[in-house]
């Protein structure tokens, strides 16, 4: 079956590998079999990876240096029309891996194009495209997730004194500042880092060369196409070579955990942007309203950040579902890891965009979430402290204390900062049966809100200089990350630009030789 193709008035031959068998697929069959929307992702992977495994084959001796030279002008002209828009590729092709070794021959003839191939099976071929993708996407969402983070660090160092309640079991729980808060999304958020910047070591190694599950009879040298794709290493034994995905399994969970803290910051924002909390305030553009409520102003984003983690879940759930039974080797099944593989980078690195931007542009109402705070019995087990520290009560006395002021203070409408020496006396003698006496002087100091702050003295605590070291932290270990992360980048720039170097070379010999 002949099928045309945008490239000029050439046609090409989709079925390049049906030589086994005598009658042409379905149509039916060839949209079900075809992975090119998903492969699109990886095209010009599969150039480079081919065009290294074709430089590896002249080194070796096993292609002529002219068939290599045809071969890499034919690659880099397709890779020119792809960057054009000028490709349009019908689905009768299974994948990008037979369309690019079919325009090759049909451009240079199969003498020499049905060279391209040698030493090479598709599934050490697409194992490779994908490793090189999804270690460019990875990429890409450290440089965002790095970006969020500093984003974090320049807002908490902004509201370092905006008090505001810090929740257990969705209950008031202590006092703290929203710093303190954003700081501990800082520290999350990092871990990611440090577990993308593990996962990448598991992602770049090479399985090109492994051949289809048992390797070659051909001499190909592995170390030298790993080296020229800018992988640190090779993947060893030819089965786990073609056959594992472990890398895709474990990028896509890093992901997730990832997206899980996204969308639990997400819920918090949306929460504390109702009417009834008031503690914060979305940007415009970052806001969606009501087609028939005039009042509205809704956190539609954050709301579909928070609805496109369950996405994310779910195609983590089917990229382990599809792994859990397949027999060991290479099965056509795992053609169907990239669709949600590709899907759990598109959301996440989305979803990085939009919750940096609602950081930076979030209106915070320090007014607002200081009254919540002086109105409530936060400060109970600042009090119950000092009662500790000022008296001889052990904590638990305190604690029983302190309780039973807090149920007084809610049945008589009365608040912490109302309480009096003479009724912590009093209520001591009723629970306690001892006569606690504690001077005003020092309840005052008790209770006051920064000084309940400030008297935090536990590493990690909302106090200002305890906020001043995590941030100070925090940034030094995300310029540690982004360091890394400069380093990685820059290897695979380096290595891809001596692939292309060395491309260059052979293609400019041929105008050398005919001058």
């Amino acid at each position: 079956m002949r099928i045309s193709i945008i490239i000029g008035e050439s046609e090409l031959n989709a079925g390049l590998y049906r030589g086994r068998l005598s009658k042409e697929k379905s149509e039916k069959t060839s949209r079900f079999l075809s992975s090119l929307e998903d492969d699109m992702r990886i095209f010009e992977e599969d150039i480079d990876g081919t065009e290294a495994h074709d430089i590896m084959l002249h080194e070796q001796g096993i292609i002529s240096r002219e068939d290599l030279t045809k071969i890499l002008c034919t690659l880099e002209r397709l890779r020119s029309q792809k960057r054009r828009g000028e490709i349009e590729i019908p689905t009768d092709f299974e994948d990008i891996h037979e369309f690019l070794e079919a325009y090759v021959i049909e451009e240079i003839g199969i003498e020499v194009g049905g060279k391209l191939h040698t030493g090479r099976s598709r599934n050490d071929q697409v194992a490779t495209d994908i490793r090189m993708r999804v270690r460019k996407d990875l990429n890409i969402i450290s440089e965002n997730t790095i970006d969020l983070i500093k984003s974090i660090l320049e807002v908490a160092e902004k509201h370092t004194d905006s008090l505001m309640i810090l929740y257990t079991h969705t209950q008031h729980a202590q006092i703290g500042t929203f710093s303190h808060y954003l700081l501990a999304y800082a520290e999350s958020l990092i871990r990611c880092l440090a577990r993308f910047d593990d996962c990448y070591k598991r992602v770049n190694l090479s399985p090109l060369g492994a051949g289809p599950i048992g390797g070659s009879r051909f001499d190909v040298d592995r170390e030298r196409t790993s080296s020229l794709l800018g992988f640190d290493s090779i993947l060893e034994n030819s089965i786990d070579a073609v056959s594992s995905r472990d890398f895709a399994l474990e990028t896509a969970s890093v992901l997730a955990l990832l997206i899980t803290e996204m969308s639990r910051i997400s819920e918090d924002l949306i929460l504390w942007s109702s009417t009834e909390f008031g503690y914060l305030e979305l940007a415009d553009e970052y806001s969606s309203t009501s087609s028939v409520m005039p009042q509205k102003k809704n956190p539609c984003p954050l709301e579909l950040l928070r609805g496109k983690t369950g996405h994310v879940y779910g195609a983590l759930i089917s990229l382990l579902t599809m792994m859990k039974g397949l027999s060991t080797g290479y099965n056509r099944d795992l053609q169907e890891t990239k669709p949600p593989l590709w899907m759990i980078f598109d959301i996440v690195e989305d979803s990085l965009e939009i919750l940096r931007g609602v950081i930076l542009t979030l209106a915070v109402n320090k007014e607002r979430m200081r009254e919540v705070v002086s109105e409530s019995y936060v400060i109970a087990v600042d009090l119950a402290e000092e009662l500790v520290k000022r008296s001889k009560l052990s904590f638990r006395e305190a604690h029983k204390l302190v309780g039973n002021l807090v149920r007084e203070g809610t049945n008589s409408g009365i608040s912490l900062k109302n309480v009096t020496s003479d009724l912590i006396e009093r209520l001591s003698w009723e629970i306690l049966g001892k006569r606690i006496k504690v001077s005003e002087e020092i309840i005052k100091s008790a209770i006051d809100l920064q000084e309940c702050l400030e008297k935090r003295v536990t590493i990690g605590s909302p106090a200002a200089k305890m906020q001043r070291r995590m941030i100070k932290n925090n940034r030094r270990r995300l310029d540690r990350h982004r360091r890394l992360l400069e380093k990685r980048v820059k290897s695979i720039e380096e290595s891809r630009s001596k692939l292309m170097d060395t491309v260059k070379k052979y293609i400019e010999s041929i105008d050398s030789d005919k001058m």
